[in-house]
């Protein structure tokens, strides 16, 4: 174990440290192309290079078989090379079956079950097994009365799927959790297998690492459509960074997969304003991620807990440590929103959903004050042993949040015939990264999807302003 651990240690310093003689050149970082311009041709560009873009990648290679006799040239662009400020590295890193929409739970099953055999997937020859460092452990989801009946509803709907999760009383929650408070508690579900979390860079990496053997070039950059664009079609510009200078890229196909951005993606400059309605409604939204130390916690034993009140906490390494955060709670001028049902929503337009105090997303700035005010009132209210917690450490990260329903946006353009969609996913892209990649690309190559059936995540929904409304939302 011993061993494990220090190789674990040993790649990861390699993956983030300059190779040996490069001193002065500059760090490239893994899977990035020495030369710093993009190729002049591409046949398909991926805009945005987190595990979602490098998941399209891997699938485009994957997929397309033997049928071509040079192969397909796909080209990642990602214009953070470092990942500092992206959406994939800094997540809490969960995955789960419990969602309330079907197509959420059918991802999450393909999910979980490309990451239990992600070496039969991403293992590269000669290179050491990947270990994405996957901790097993149930989410709980905590209901109050007004909400008990929509919990055991999408209980059921995960079953139907296949999904292994359990209705918990009052009564047997706190047997099995005797650490917690149960007041206000009407039900509660528990995920028995494949739900836990796992280190995020670790599987980017090996998405990485991967589609880059399987010939997919990357570089650094930012994508922008040249001006006077004739559509029905978009071609792609990459603009390096840090200069003015910038270079054309034919290509066939470009698939939008970049995050919290995607929507200012087609906000740009020189794209038909007519034929990019409606809007793309993916905006980045700023989300803390706070870590505590309780000794007298919940324990190993501990499960990755949603409270009523929309906070969040899982363990975090070692005995005594945690972390875990919120998100501000959806309000309107009349009050919380979250008890209502989506077909009242729907028909009741003038109550306009907002979120409360929606940090400023300019920055990666962490408000510690939200964790004191907001945060860790309702822990230590769960939790009474929380009420002498510890706070160690906090980070910052963006939510690609799709403002419409909270859903990823997969597929073609409607009105662009050359641009494929992958983003919105409100927090859960890096879970569903591995499904959605291989959807996107089934569009692409084949025309349809083959594995799960996405359809009703695609733009029809925006144009026809009828949302598919997921609870699950953390």
């Amino acid at each position: 174990e011993l061993g494990q651990t220090l190789e674990r240690m040993a790649q990861t310093l390699r993956d983030q440290l300059p190779a040996a003689g490069s001193a002065g050149r500059g760090w490239i970082p893994p899977g990035t192309h020495p030369d710093p311009r993009p190729p002049d041709e591409a046949d398909v560009v991926v805009v945005g290079g987190g595990v979602v873009g490098w998941s399209v990648a891997y699938w485009l290679k994957v997929l397309e078989g033997r049928r071509r006799r040079h192969g397909m040239r796909v080209l990642v662009v990602e214009r953070d090379p470092m990942y500092s400020r992206a959406s994939t590295v800094l997540s809490a890193g969960g995955i789960r079956q419990q969602f309330s929409l079907r197509e959420n739970i059918q991802m999450s099953r393909f999910s979980a079950s490309f990451l239990r055999n992600i070496n039969e997937y991403l293992g590269v020859p000669n290179e050491p097994p990947i270990d994405i460092q996957f901790q097993p452990g149930g989410y709980l989801f905590l209901a109050s009365p007004q909400n008990a009946a929509a919990l055991e509803a999408a209980v059921q709907l995960q079953r139907d799927e296949g999904a292994q999760v359990a209705l918990l009383s009052p009564t047997q929650l706190k047997e099995k959790f005797p650490w917690m408070n149960t007041e206000d508690v009407a039900v509660a579900s528990y995920g028995l297998e494949d739900e836990g979390w796992f280190d995020p860079w670790t599987l980017l990496n090996a998405f990485r690492r991967k589609a880059t053997s399987l010939g997919v070039q990357s570089c650094s950059g930012e994508v922008r459509a040249p001006a006077n664009v004739t559509p029905p079609s978009v071609p792609s510009q990459v603009h390096m960074p840090d200069s003015l200078e910038y270079q054309p890229v034919a290509c066939a196909i470009v698939v939008n997969a970049a995050g919290a951005w995607a929507g200012k993606l087609l906000e740009a400059e020189g794209l038909p304003r007519g034929l990019c309605q409606p809007p793309l409604p993916i905006q980045p939204r700023k989300r803390y991620v706070f870590t505590w130390h309780c000794p007298n916690g919940p324990g190993l034993s501990c499960p990755f807990l949603v409270d009523t009140s929309g906070a969040y906490f899982r363990p975090d390494g070692a005995a005594g440590n945690y972390l875990g955060g919120m998100s501000p709670p959806e309000v309107s001028p009349r009050g919380p929103l979250r008890s209502l049902s989506p077909l009242f929503l729907i028909r009741h337009p003038q109550l306009i959903l907002f979120q409360e105090e929606e940090p400023d997303p300019s920055d990666l700035l962490v408000d510690h004050d939200y964790f004191q005010e907001q945060i860790w009132p309702r822990l230590a209210r769960r939790v009474p042993a929380f009420e002498s917690l510890r706070v160690r450490g906090s980070w910052a990260g963006y939510y690609d949040y799709n403002t419409f329903d909270q859903n990823g946006v997969l597929g073609p353009h409607p009105r662009l015939e050359n641009l494929f969609l992958a983003a919105g996913f409100s927090g859960h892209g890096l879970q569903h990264a591995p499904a959605a990649g291989r959807a996107v690309a089934e569009l692409v190559l084949r025309g349809r999807y083959e594995t799960l059936d996405l359809q009703r995540l695609g733009w029809d929904r925006l144009l026809d302003g009828e949302p598919l409304e997921e609870h699950g939302v953390v």
